[in-house]
């Protein structure tokens, strides 16, 4: 069993029980601060610590359990699906009480805190590339991005503890990488960067409408998209302006919905890095024949190989095939294996190249393989 996969039962049986009686449950609290606002965040961190508390003081807990239910709490509001103000008003001490009854999302808190235990559990964290594309007609520009990608690289580096190349602040360090990054580049250069995986950040201005922030997550072994989100931004903020005043004012309102979406690419990622590190599943690979005189007697041969795990083909026609394929083999013994496999079936004549898990085996060397 791996050892991401046995977190996510000891987190998951842990809160199990006290989680999973229903989705939504109201919880009565009070909440003190020195003015309305303070005193409201309160109330609501309070209800959301009452439904993991149990958990919390569990001897069979994570260690880092302290940690994420601070980093829960702190983002209370996105767990709190509704409340009902039932008093509220100021205090002898010039401050502001209020009590509430606020309606707790358990699923949505239960599947957060495990991926959050988990990411602060491991070793080894994947490098992450985050970057902004601003592809979209109405995008807001890189330059002007800036805040935001940094607030995304901060998530997912100290919340959730990836290695992070945040590229407007590291661009400078990859001087041989000319112009703006995008994904095309990021997949070119993954070797220099050292990067697994790339986030993107873009925050798009539909005239008259709200704000969208959209993020996406690829593995850039395979070029394998993990995950997307696309996010409305509430804000009361003037859009009307002069672009710079609205693209300032955009980000600012999106920074803060940056956790949700990236806590939402986190779960993608993890569950993709459990099959990484599960040898029962293997490594997925994206393999693909070309040109070979009978492709047929290929995909059968490659159910021989040790390490074989599964595959799907995907397209196949009579010389060619493509296929993703699963092994618990690294890339450099699966070529190998594949290369001993094409010629026990007697073909001599034959080109092949490895980008990350991308495979491909050409019966001849046409110009520009």
């Amino acid at each position: 069993m791996s050892f991401l996969k046995l977190c996510s039962q000891m987190v998951a049986l842990t809160l199990a029980v006290v989680l999973t009686a229903s989705i939504a449950l109201a919880v009565q609290v009070t909440g003190e601060g020195v003015d309305r606002h303070q005193a409201l965040n309160s109330a609501l961190r309070t209800a959301v610590e009452v439904e993991i508390g149990t958990a919390i003081d569990s001897a069979t807990l994570v260690e880092s359990g302290v940690l994420v239910r601070d980093e829960i709490t702190s983002h209370a509001r996105g767990y709190v699906t509704s409340y009902a103000v039932i008093s509220e008003g100021a205090t002898a001490e010039d401050g502001y009480t209020i009590t509430i009854d606020a309606q707790v999302n358990r699923e949505l808190l239960l599947e957060d805190y495990t991926t959050i235990s988990i990411l602060q559990k491991m070793s080894g964290h994947p490098r992450v590339l985050i970057f902004s594309t601003a592809e979209g007609f109405n995008s807001v520009p890189v330059e002007s991005m800036k805040k935001l990608v940094h607030s995304v690289a901060q998530v997912f580096g100290q919340k959730f503890q990836f290695e992070i190349i945040d590229w407007p602040t590291a661009r400078a360090k990859y001087s041989s990488i000319e112009g703006t990054m995008d994904l095309k580049k990021a997949i070119k250069h993954s070797r220099i960067l050292k990067a697994d995986y790339a986030v993107t950040v873009d925050l798009d201005l539909p005239p008259n409408k709200k704000p969208v922030m959209n993020m996406s997550c690829v593995r850039l072994s395979d070029q394998l998209k993990v995950g997307e989100v696309r996010r409305v931004i509430k804000t009361d903020a003037d859009l009307s302006g002069k672009p710079a005043v609205r693209y300032e004012n955009a980000v600012e309102a999106a920074r803060s919905e940056v956790y949700w979406s990236s806590i939402s690419l986190a779960k993608n990622m993890l569950e993709y890095m459990e099959t990484e590190l599960d040898r029962g599943e293997g490594f997925r690979y994206a393999v693909t024949f070309l040109g070979f005189p009978d492709v047929t007697v290929v995909e059968t041969a490659v159910q021989d190989i040790p390490g074989f795990v599964r595959k799907h083909v995907k397209r196949q026609s009579t010389k060619n095939m493509e296929m993703v394929y699963w092994s618990n083999l690294r890339t450099e013994d699966l070529m190998k294996r594949f290369s001993t496999m094409l010629r026990d079936l007697g073909v001599e004549r034959f080109k092949s190249k490895s980008d990350g898990r991308n495979l491909k085996f050409l019966w001849e060397n046409p110009e520009g393989f």
